[in-house]
């Protein structure tokens, strides 16, 4: 379903009221809000600002609440973004896995071709063949302490002489951290140093670019989730980024951070604090799994029947057309045998009294002949 805009939002609302009553319920994984009165309330709102991908954690739970509502008989689920491709691509190929026991990469080739989703963005792409992937292949999820050293950036956006980056790091819930205190020259290294940065599960980095004006351009982002690190680095070619301007080809972005037992300006105390969250968390995340699989297995699906929804309406406006038109055509050929059958009466008035004109006026005319006659014999 498309996001219904205030333009059409009455009319989606109520093609949705009158064809499924209480049946259809609608998942909005947008940035944006909506009137939820206008469809009974039957609306439930995800909202992730500035994140490519939901959170993993919410990608199952909003699986396992579909198929908890679908297993009922005349049941539907609607689901949309704002645009109606990345994230709901992403939700629609986890269950689509799901229900049809493909490879995440089949489900997503076959959801993206659906949807029109013809360049998804890298940190999509990265959680479709990577993350994903990885979860649904039953491997193991990094459970440790993830503690960030540093971020850095080889070279500057090439439209820019002189780069003043606007850097933060975010989860789900808050901003972690924010840098732009520094002015970089074409040519130059930009690190940004994070001590005792703790981060977990899904986070976001982000750089833009402040003008001299106070302006801010967008120049990169990208996604990771911290239960598929491995190792203590990750590299990001400018290719590899969401939203990225033109680097030069030997352009990098560094992420550097420890691990569990390797933080060691942790009391050990906090490190197995932090690490048995960590494993509670990837045992969330395995649960709620298991949980979508058996769930899949007892339900029966009928995909993308209803995936445009404004386009049904607009189908029934075109089919109503023709009918309202016959109705009109019907009664004008009423009016006119109406009026026809008027224009019969008053004629046959108008002859009758033609007639009755003529008719006087003979005898008027026989009794005045009749008249001159008399006198005469006289």
């Amino acid at each position: 379903m498309p996001f219904p805009k205030q333009e059409y939002i009455q009319q989606v609302s109520q093609y949705l009221n009158k064809k499924y009553g209480h049946h259809y319920y609608i998942w909005n994984l947008s940035e944006h809000d909506y009137e939820r009165e206008l469809f009974q309330n039957q609306v439930s709102m995800h909202s992730y600002i500035g994140f490519a991908c939901p959170p993993l954690y919410e990608l199952l739970l909003i699986c396992k609440c579909i198929l908890e509502w679908v297993q009922h008989k005349g049941n539907i689920a609607i689901v949309h973004c704002q645009q109606n491709k990345g994230r709901s691509a992403i939700l629609l190929t986890i269950f689509w896995t799901f229900v049809f026991q493909t490879s995440i990469q089949e489900s997503f080739y076959i959801i993206a071709k659906a949807l029109g989703l013809t360049s998804p963005l890298k940190s999509q792409l990265m959680y479709i063949h990577k993350y994903l992937s990885h979860l649904f292949s039953n491997e193991e999820l990094n459970t440790q302490t993830i503690k960030v050293k540093s971020v850095i950036l080889s070279g500057i956006p090439k439209q820019f002489q002189n780069f003043k980056p606007l850097f933060q790091i975010l989860d789900r819930k808050a901003l972690l951290y924010e840098e732009k205190n520094q002015i970089i020259e074409k040519n130059h290294q930009c690190i940004f140093i994070l001590p005792n940065l703790q981060i977990s599960n899904d986070i976001v980095f982000r750089c833009k670019h402040i003008t001299p004006q106070d302006e801010l351009i967008h120049i990169f982002r990208f996604q990771i989730h911290t239960g598929f690190l491995f190792k203590n680095f990750i590299r990001f070619k400018g290719s590899d980024l969401d939203l990225q301007q033109q680097f030069d080809d030997d352009f990098y972005i560094d992420l550097v951070y420890l691990r569990g037992n390797e933080t060691n300006n942790l009391f050990d105390s906090d490190k197995l604090n932090q690490d048995q969250k960590s494993y509670e968390g990837y045992q969330m995340i395995k649960q709620l799994l298991n949980t979508c699989q058996i769930m899949s297995l007892n339900i029966k699906l009928q995909l993308f029947e209803e995936n445009d929804i404004l386009t049904q309406i607009q189908e029934q406006k075109y089919v109503s057309k023709p009918i309202e038109l016959e109705q009109e055509v019907e009664q004008n050929q009423r009016k006119n045998s109406q009026q026809e059958k008027e224009n019969q009466y008053v004629g046959q008035i108008e002859n009758k009294a033609q007639e009755v004109y003529e008719k006087e006026n003979d005898q008027d005319q026989n009794q005045k002949e009749n008249k001159d006659d008399d006198e005469i014999i006289i």
